[in-house]
């Protein structure tokens, strides 16, 4: 018979009271409201390029609610009534000036004036101006793209490849990113059934046109979905540097390929074997340079030496770049990193959350969550300590947004009171130091 000391926790008795004036969850989140208010100026951005007008005294400008509906995608109000949470939050309404935020159901409506493609891409020079902050001089593109799964009839869905919910309708955006500073450059929303290149001469042509002057493409990577000569042809116009791009592995390609003999790399306990060769495709206009890499895990070299060509797990990349293969293989997977953007951007920001039935508000809505997931990549790099530099968005908000304080009124000075406990305070003060100074 087991034998345990009697516990001395004991469960006191506390009375509640609702007689807390002037709280908020988000204290720590004044840091990255300075920042986005005051230091990159978002009211302001969207003021500059907003293309969608509402009545002149109407109680909140469409630049209020964007706004608002920045700041409450940036401290996690992935759905539209979330944001019915921070409406009277005492912070908010400190930083925006406002009397009480707008009500959850005026961002449904005002999204909805967002009715056509040329008023949902006014909000492209917001999302390029925040990725702005951050991008250098150089830039490599990556392009990807995603599935948005629809609980609904939503307009502009449809039935397309969907890996996770076969037979769903879906929406298929196109997606780009810069592979030096994780920004996202440009986003367009598409129908489920489009293929992952489908508008990408569109889509390439309006990130030139919104792209900073100062920031050079250097390089340009994607993935077996985005093969073609016109692609091919636009990397080597515009990618000062070269392009590495996956391709299929075709029956011409295959029989070409056996041509050349493969050459170890590397072994440790994997296997590595590449080569390349020059091979030119029906469809392509020249012959271009192809890398083909294959590996697998072995145990010993008895098992080595049985491997046959179905053991090998095969990739191949067509290139203008004149590197060893294994770096043309190492560069390319250095865009995998890409796959983590998006998985931030579904479940931190809620990309995969359709607001409403209609294409170009859910488009608005799309870009709207890219501007607030480049802010707060901006803010890890300008402003965070290195603790939270690598940090998730919502591991973010756990350990410095969700501060509890109160805000109080002393010598005409607004305050923020903040957990005496809170474990970082060091970090905060040094974080507020560097905004100060940007």
């Amino acid at each position: 018979m087991n034998n345990h000391t009697i516990s001395t926790l004991s469960c006191t008795s506390i009375k509640e009271e609702f007689t807390l004036k002037n709280a908020t969850h988000y204290g720590g989140a004044n840091l990255l409201l300075d920042y986005t208010l005051n230091k990159v100026k978002l009211a302001k951005m969207f003021a500059s390029f907003l293309a969608v007008n509402k009545r002149y005294n109407a109680k909140y400008t469409l630049v209020d609610t964007m706004t608002a509906y920045v700041l409450g995608n940036i401290l996690g109000s992935s759905r539209i009534f979330h944001m019915e949470t921070l409406e009277n939050d005492a912070l908010l309404l400190a930083k925006t000036g406002l009397p009480k935020l707008p009500d959850y159901t005026l961002y449904y409506t005002d999204l909805d004036r967002f009715d056509d493609e040329l008023k949902t891409k006014s909000l492209l020079p917001v999302l390029t101006g925040t990725a702005a902050k951050t991008l250098g001089h150089r830039c490599i593109l990556d392009f990807d793209s995603t599935v948005e799964t629809a609980n609904g009839s939503q307009e502009g869905v449809a039935i397309g490849y969907n890996h996770f919910k076969p037979g769903r309708p879906s929406y298929h955006p196109l997606l780009v990113f810069d592979g030096l500073s994780q920004t996202l450059l440009n986003a367009k929303l598409r129908s489920g059934n489009t293929g992952a290149s489908s508008d990408f001469q569109t889509f390439f042509a309006e990130l030139l046109s919104i792209l900073p002057r100062k920031t050079n493409i250097n390089y340009m990577r994607w993935d077996a979905g985005f093969s073609g000569e016109d692609i091919y042809q636009l990397a080597e116009k515009y990618a000062q540097k070269g392009y590495v791009g996956k391709i299929r592995l075709y029956e011409d390609l295959v029989k070409h390929s056996e041509c050349f003999t493969w050459r170890r790399i590397e072994y440790t306990n994997i296997i590595i074997e590449i080569k390349s060769f020059n091979h030119q495709a029906k469809s392509w206009s020249k012959p271009r340079r192809i890398v083909l890499v294959r590996y697998r895990s072995v145990d010993d070299d008895s098992v080595q030496l049985k491997l046959s060509d179905l053991d090998w797990q095969t990739a191949a990349f067509v290139t203008n770049l004149d590197w060893d293969e294994e770096d043309i293989w190492h560069f390319y997977n250095q865009r995998c990193c890409q796959e983590n953007y998006i998985k931030e951007m579904k479940y931190g920001f809620a990309i995969d959350q359709i607001p409403t039935d209609s294409f170009y508000s859910n488009y608005a809505a799309l870009l709207l969550k890219g501007i607030a997931y480049n802010l707060v990549v901006a803010f890890r790099n300008q402003v965070t300590t290195q603790r939270f530099r690598a940090m998730t968005i919502n591991r973010l908000r756990r350990e410095l947004l969700l501060i509890p304080g109160i805000i109080i009124k002393h010598a005409r000075q607004f305050i923020l009171k903040l957990d005496q406990e809170y474990r970082w305070q060091t970090d905060y003060q040094l974080m507020r130091e560097r905004l100060a100074i940007l």
